[in-house]
């Protein structure tokens, strides 16, 4: 097999990111956009010693779970790669991926119940950001092209709420009018990088402008734009970034026009959110993956709570309501003051909020003699620090309610938790981003060694 061969093949399952996998003469094939049980015709674009990748050229054999994506912008935009197929066949694939990964990286053999799914699995994403480029002259936004950093322009996206779309054009004719340049990664030339815009339960938006300049040119335009033509605009934020690499928010920001932060409901809380605050992109199944943390943990009336990666104090506020104290532990400073101010409007006494990297503060904590009954922790996708997870095991809680939203490197942590006495006695896949091959999941872990 080489490169640029065309090839006619059977889909015998999916990879690891819902694309097709297929075998030719003994060695794999994935081909994106391609379904279990399909013949395809696929152009062979790269090949490596244990495998290689294909582009779908030609369905034979369609899947009867094969379906026309709705959105004009699939299969250039690499966001929603499972619009090809039904949601039901998403939700099957999502279920078995969890299932393999907690075996194959984990080392755990359970049956993974179905994934929670969502009645209408679009126009969820309360949060959007959209990285800026300069095509063809002319300022441009929307997602970046699967596997790079090349822009594809997006005018309307369908997981997303209709007010990130009309705060992004809004913008991007503002930048036309005052000739504003978009960022380039190569050059480190041009000012705005990305436009991120944040939607509460109520339609308000918070505008977000992330730029590689520490003051925004003719802003006093931008916000006069924005109070003009969206609908329910909040506010309008500053988030400066001159730094090479991928990293979208700097470390601070500045509010230039408008309340600097937008409350949102969650579980029937308020909370106030700033601009580097954490907070479920999904507000119906964060709900629920709550209540089930939640109903795993089943916390007593007396039992201390350490909540790691806490954010904005979401999941502390609803723990708070069945435990005797709360503890939160979170490395981003803004948030850690966004949680406190939660939990005072919320009226929530039992909770406190402690700034830090968990590996630091959960040692200190149990030397000053707080030895949790509970921990919960959602990392970011990279997991959980090795220190972090042997400072839980030194712990000794009754129970460790583990939230990812990436099931390999929970099962990779899951590992050194079962080294440590643990076993996992639950797990509970959601579907937080759906039409994505991304996936929700919670693992809970009883047992240790007191």
């Amino acid at each position: 097999m080489r490169k640029n061969d065309i090839l006619t093949l059977r889909v015998e399952a999916f990879g690891a990111e819902a694309e097709g996998l297929c075998r030719h003469e003994g060695q794999v094939v994935f081909v994106p956009g391609a379904l279990p049980g399909e013949a395809i015709e696929a152009l062979i674009v790269k090949v490596h010693r244990s495998h290689a990748f294909g582009k779908l050229l030609r369905v034979v054999e369609p899947s009867p779970e094969r379906e026309v994506p709705p959105c004009p912008y699939y299969p250039r935009c690499g966001g929603c790669s499972c619009q090809h197929m039904c949601y039901q066949a998403e939700l099957n694939f999502k279920q078995r991926y969890v299932q393999d990964v907690l075996a194959r990286i984990g080392g755990l053999q359970m049956d993974v119940p179905p994934v929670l799914g969502m009645a209408d699995p679009w126009h969820y994403r309360n949060k959007a950001s959209q990285p800026v480029a300069e095509m063809d002259g002319q300022p441009v936004s929307g997602f970046y092209a699967r596997r790079s950093h090349r822009v594809i322009p997006v005018d309307r996206c369908l997981i997303a709420q209709p007010q990130s779309d009309r705060a992004a054009a809004i913008v991007l004719a503002w930048m036309r009018e005052h000739g504003i340049a978009a960022y380039d990664e190569g050059t480190h030339a041009g000012i705005i990088r990305h436009i991120m815009t944040r939607v509460n339960h109520l339609g308000q938006t918070m505008v977000t402008l992330v730029a590689n300049a520490e003051k925004l040119p003719h802003a006093d335009s931008l916000a006069r734009a924005l109070q003009a033509d969206l609908p329910g605009f909040a506010s309008l934020c500053l988030s400066t970034n001159t730094d090479r690499g991928n990293t979208i928010l700097g470390s601070g920001y500045r509010t230039l026009w408008g309340e600097e932060r937008l409350t949102d409901r969650l579980c029937g809380f308020d909370f106030a959110l700033s601009p580097l605050s954490f907070f479920q992109v999904n507000r119906v199944q964060a709900e629920r993956l709550y209540r089930q943390a939640l109903a795993f943990a089943d916390p007593c009336a007396n039992d201390l709570v350490f909540d790691l990666y806490c954010g904005a104090g979401t999941i502390s506020s609803v723990f708070a309501q069945h435990a005797g104290r709360v503890v939160g532990v979170e490395t981003v400073p803004q948030a850690v003051e966004d949680a406190r101010m939660n939990a005072q409007a919320n009226g929530i006494d039992n909770a406190s909020f402690l700034h830090g990297l968990a590996e630091d503060v959960l040692p200190r904590l149990i030397r000053a003699g707080d030895k949790p009954d509970i921990v919960v922790l959602d990392p970011p996708r990279k997991g959980a620090a090795p220190q972090v997870l042997d400072a839980i095991v030194a712990a000794a809680p009754r129970k460790i309610v583990y939230v990812s939203c990436h099931p390999g490197t929970q099962a990779r942590d899951a590992q050194l938790l079962a080294e440590g006495g643990y076993a996992v006695t639950a797990c509970a896949p959601v579907d937080m981003f759906c039409r994505t091959p991304d996936v929700e999941n919670i693992l809970l872990f009883e047992g240790g060694r007191a």
